[in-house]
């Protein structure tokens, strides 16, 4: 009985036919060796503090876009609050910025308060006086002057605190007070 030689030799040994690839079911990947792959961390070469991985730079690059579009988002919102701002002052005080008032100061003959008109024109403010039922004796009085960008765009407020029947007038504009002090008659600017 004839021994077959390939079943005596060992497995390792025997050559095999190399299968035909189906060329339309062969699916390409590189091989593992072949692939580029990232450095270890720790080697003889470098040291851990100045190796960059691909995906540390990739967290910074993300953390730098994330930081800039949260300063554009604060800016943004800062030059839309203050134009919102603006606008609201638009409706409310018109431009050039104008605020009436009516009160009793003690300058009327009959039962008709006066009305004061507060004009802020160019940073210059301006406050007219018409007594209630005298619009004859009307009487115009200076307010402080303004300085710096945006001054013309200032709302101006009017109260009336002290005496009830002949209160001072209390100017109130940009963080600036001015009192005029009532004589009973008019209305002079206090010193």
């Amino acid at each position: 009985m004839p021994t077959d030689i390939s079943s005596s030799m060992p497995r390792s040994a025997l050559r095999h036919r190399p299968v035909m690839p189906d060329v339309q079911t062969q699916i390409q990947t590189p091989r593992a060796s072949r692939t580029r792959q990232t450095p270890e961390l720790h080697t003889v070469e470098e040291t851990p503090s100045k190796v960059h991985t691909p995906r540390r730079r990739s967290r910074l690059v993300y953390l730098g876009l994330g930081m800039l579009c949260a300063f554009l988002l604060l800016w943004i919102g800062q030059m839309l609050l203050n134009w919102g701002n603006t606008v609201a002052d638009d409706i409310r005080y018109g431009r050039p910025r104008t605020t009436q008032a009516d009160h009793f100061v003690g300058h009327e003959t009959g039962n008709t308060p006066s009305h004061f008109i507060a004009t802020n024109i160019n940073g210059q403010v301006y406050i007219v006086e018409i007594p209630g039922a005298q619009s004859n004796n009307s009487h115009l009085l200076v307010g402080p002057y303004l300085v710096g960008a945006g001054s013309d765009l200032e709302p101006i407020t009017l109260s009336f605190p002290g005496d009830a029947q002949h209160p001072d007038l209390l100017i109130m504009v940009a963080g600036i007070q001015v009192r005029f002090h009532n004589t009973g008659s008019a209305y002079v600017p206090e010193t």
